[in-house]
């Protein structure tokens, strides 16, 4: 039978690392695994993980050899020696690849116990290779739990897994745990750059960084895309071609399309996507490409963001020169900004499906967006506007500015700055006409205007004077205690009487209220008269006597103070005397007169409201005055 001419191996094959120095990318692993061959310490099982195409199974081969060789157990193998020959080509009796993903239930865990006894056929250890063992059942993974704690001394175990979470706890404790890691950028490339020598193929040095950066840290994926691309393109590597191959932008029209979106050109951005999509570029792919060039771009911006830590350091030197260089004109705050819009345009792409219009639409709000002042800057425009005198505040602002849209060479935050006295110049002021005279600090409730007094209060009473009302102490006490100087305009009267204060409510259901603050309108009056007052609370509509009463009547008839629900109300005449101003008042009203007249009040019903006073039942003498305290006790 003639030999089959599509027997080719690809690059991922043929140049698969036979020794541990030739496994680019993970020297962490590495270095622990030849250090333990040196020192004899070699565990008994290993479990290696990481993302596909990192070398997990590639590094158990070289392990496998490491441990049968000739020459071993030694870090270095020979390669020459039969044990070494068949690993590589994987035909060797001892060393037992197994897909984990096919063998996976009981009966095969059974299987792999059984032979554990019997000893290796020629080489040192008998090494099984589960490749993918998180694919193995529950039941399997019990079956294994006492094999892989103590197996036989000749014997090693290496699982391979993309998953280990995957795994039960219980495995995982009895094995050795390797994690391996994302290949570098730059390790990628140089690896890349190796291959095309070694196959005598002309690439270039962009096409190579394309692979690298689509393989996303997987050197098999990266030798897989070469592959393909040295096998479609004749020989000859380059990026054009590769990125339509792939399906995905060139760097340099992701750069051109960022570069039109911080230029604010809409139409050339818009432009510059659409041409990607009708070529085939995968617009998932090209939204991550503006997603990293923009994240770069406010690397570049950072002080410092250029360092060995930095995401730029494994950038060719030619690229982080063009990032430094669309860096330098929009501000960090810009480039934040569309980053944030890109996310969640990228977002998007992925659910809808449209997602040619939700990436349009995106690059054409981007490249519209006005950039932003920052607080210094806004703050120096702010006061060199006001600084440029009255002509300043006289200039017309224009008309695209003044509707909140940017003007042409107004890009970046110098721009901007440039605008921004024409922006926030304040406007000239303007007199506004007011109509009486307003007062912050007037009361929210009108007051009638308070009659005009002979004798003006004084902050201190004399000892022996004997003073109603006290205007003062209620003012004083509206100060301090606004809620108990509602109560007390509403519902008592006040008397003072050397050191005596007498408060006399003006119906029952001040009492128990006044009560409980006796001890507190005492301190209060103590603290504006400057002597030890003390405080009682009379029975309810009490009348406190006349204050001055050797004071002549006023000349002029005029209305008296307002008065209380208990308080008559009377005119005194011109010339008249008091006594017959008390014979021609009116009778006083009755207790549920007075009770309906409280309850009606506004302002009394809104302090019960706010404070919830505690109100004592009025009992009435007779059975009419029930439902009339009822029907005012309703809102």
């Amino acid at each position: 039978m003639a030999e089959n001419p599509s027997s080719h191996l690809v690059l991922a094959r043929k140049w698969r690392p036979e020794r541990f120095s030739e496994l680019v990318g993970q020297e962490h692993v590495t270095r622990t695994l030849v250090q333990a061959l040196k020192s004899g310490r070699i565990a008994h099982a290993f479990l290696f993980t990481g993302i596909r195409g990192v070398g997990k199974t590639t590094a158990a081969r070289i392990l496998a050899r490491c441990l049968n060789c000739a020459e071993g157990p030694t870090p270095e193998p020979c390669g020459k020696c039969p044990a070494c020959i068949e690993i590589r080509a994987g035909s060797a009796l001892d060393v037992v690849e197994i897909d984990g993903a096919t063998y996976r239930k009981i009966d095969d865990a059974r299987a792999i116990i059984e032979n554990l006894s019997y000893r290796p056929a020629r080489d040192r250890f008998k090494v099984y290779i589960i490749d993918e063992a998180h694919q193995l059942t529950d039941q399997a993974f019990n079956a294994l739990l006492k094999t892989l704690e103590e197996p036989p001394p000749h014997v090693k175990f290496i699982l391979a897994t993309t998953e280990p979470q995957k795994m039960p706890e219980t495995i995982l404790s009895r094995l050795q745990r390797y994690d391996f890691r994302r290949i570098p950028f730059a390790v990628i490339v140089e690896r890349l750059t190796e291959l095309a020598s070694r196959e005598t193929v002309q690439a270039e040095p962009a096409a190579l960084r394309l692979l690298a950066r689509e393989a996303g840290g997987s050197m098999r994926d990266a030798e897989r895309m070469l592959e393909t691309a040295i096998a479609s393109l004749d020989g000859k590597v380059v990026e054009a071609e590769v990125a339509s191959i792939l399906g995905v932008a060139s760097r340099s029209r992701v750069f051109q399309t960022v570069e039109a979106i911080l230029a604010h050109d809409a139409a050339a951005a818009l432009g510059a996507v659409r041409e990607l999509h009708r070529r085939g570029a995968n617009l998932e792919s090209l939204g991550r490409d503006l997603l990293e060039v923009l994240r770069n771009l406010a690397v570049a911006k950072l002080p410092g963001g250029s360092g060995g830590e930095s995401p730029l350091a494994d950038l060719p030197d030619q690229e982080a020169e063009e990032l430094k260089r669309l860096a330098s004109a929009p501000s960090g705050r810009d480039l934040m900004r569309l980053f944030r819009l890109m996310a969640d345009a990228q977002e998007r792409i992925i659910r809808s499906p449209y997602p040619e219009l939700i990436l349009e639409m995106a690059i054409v709000r981007m490249a519209s967006l006005a950039p932003v002042l920052d607080a210094d800057e806004l703050m120096r425009a702010i006061r060199g506007g006001s600084a440029s005198g009255s002509s300043s505040q006289s200039t017309p602002r224009p008309a695209s500015l003044a509707s909140g849209g940017t003007t042409p060479g107004s890009a970046g935050p110098r721009g901007a700055a440039a605008h921004a006295e024409a922006v926030f110049t304040p406007a000239p002021a303007r007199k506004i006409r007011v109509e009486g005279e307003v007062k912050a600090d007037a009361p929210r409730r009108r007051e009638p205007p308070a009659p005009p007094r002979q004798n003006p209060p004084v902050a201190a009473a004399p000892a022996a004077s004997t003073t109603s009302d006290l205007p003062d102490l209620r003012e004083f006490i509206r100060g301090r205690r606004a809620a108990l100087a509602g109560f007390m305009e509403q519902g008592a009267t006040l008397h003072l009487d050397g050191d005596l204060l007498t408060v006399a409510p003006r119906n029952d259901i001040y009492v128990r209220y006044l009560t409980d603050k006796r001890n507190e309108i005492a301190d209060l009056a103590t603290e504006l008269y400057g002597r030890k007052i003390r405080a009682e609370i009379a029975a309810p509509g009490a009348q406190s006597p006349p204050a001055n009463e050797n004071l002549a009547p006023p000349i002029v008839a005029e209305a008296a103070p307002p008065a209380g629900p208990d308080d008559s109300p009377s005119v005194v005449a011109n010339g008249g005397s008091l006594e017959a101003a008390a014979t021609a008042a009116p009778a006083p009203p009755t207790a549920a007169e007075l009770r309906q007249s409280v309850y009606s009040d506004p302002v009394v019903r809104r302090i019960f409201d706010e404070f919830q006073a505690r109100l004592v039942e009025v009992r009435a003498n007779g059975s009419a005055a029930a439902p009339s305290e009822g029907a005012a006790r309703k809102p």
